[in-house]
């Protein structure tokens, strides 16, 4: 019942539920690839899982941890006991941002490389994609704000990754890829952020007409916490945002002996 812990409550739903739909979006994109029914939908679900596999590999191995953490937080000095199960996942989380590459790698990998394979195909149909759910979305007056601020938030990233874009064609690598980390956190909130408006939405189609008390809770949770991303997580992009436009060279300029 406490405020703040409903606060890690949701922090800790809103990265694993939002981590297992990235990683079920994934998963369908596989099997369309590889049993489509039609060339072109085995073509585009390749394209669009080359483009957020470094994703898929980051954000639920980055934010795991983050969501032990915090259920460790929730119970306080019992939770960093062995005789609660939270001690014991934390210590074997940790070790998922190393084993998948690691973060700094998948950066590289998705600003240097994956947006821009096939001519930018790849985040066409990623955006495609986000604009049918907001299109949905928008029509429900329970989402309808959310939607709007899920917007704004996604022209800030557009306009970004245009600007990284246009300074690797100029052949400025090394100033555009710097801070690729922040892009691929970045980028791993927008779509998670997605994410939690899809769920929002198809949970509001098959639930917001039902009797069943526990399938109303269900849908309740689903809102809440997509509400909790947009309006708590998502909008750290400005921030990131801000660092990428300005080629921040804060950590580029840092020199080994200064430490």
């Amino acid at each position: 019942e406490h405020a703040d812990v409903k606060r890690m409550l949701l922090a800790q739903k809103s990265y694993v539920e939002g981590s297992l739909a990235l990683c079920l979006l994934a998963a369908r994109l596989v099997d369309e690839q590889e049993a489509g029914t039609d060339t072109q939908q085995r073509e585009d679900s390749g394209m669009l899982l080359d483009l957020i596999t470094p994703v898929v590999k980051s954000f639920p191995s980055f934010y795991g941890p983050r969501a032990n953490d915090l259920a460790i937080q929730v119970l306080g000095g019992a939770g960093y006991t062995r005789e609660y199960p939270v001690e014991q996942c934390y210590r074997d989380n940790r070790l998922n941002p190393i084993h998948e590459g690691t973060h700094g790698i998948q950066s590289l990998d998705l600003l240097g490389r994956k947006l821009w394979q096939h001519n930018g195909k790849g985040l066409k149909l990623l955006m495609a994609r986000i604009h049918a759910t907001l299109a949905s979305a928008s029509q429900k007056p329970e989402l309808a704000t959310l939607t709007g601020e899920y917007q704004a938030q996604l022209k800030t990233v557009q306009e970004t990754t245009l600007l990284l874009g246009g300074a690797l064609q100029k052949g400025q690598v090394t100033e555009a890829l710097a801070n690729s980390a922040l892009y691929l956190d970045m980028m791993g909130k927008t779509i998670i952020g997605w994410l939690w408006l899809e769920m929002a939405d198809k949970a509001l189609d098959a639930f917001a007409n039902s009797p069943v008390q526990e399938e109303q809770q269900f849908l309740a949770g689903k809102c809440q916490a997509a509400q909790y991303f947009i309006r708590w997580e998502l909008p750290e992009v400005q921030h990131q945002a801000r660092l990428l436009q300005s080629f921040d060279r804060t950590c580029l300029d840092m020199q080994a002996d200064w430490f």
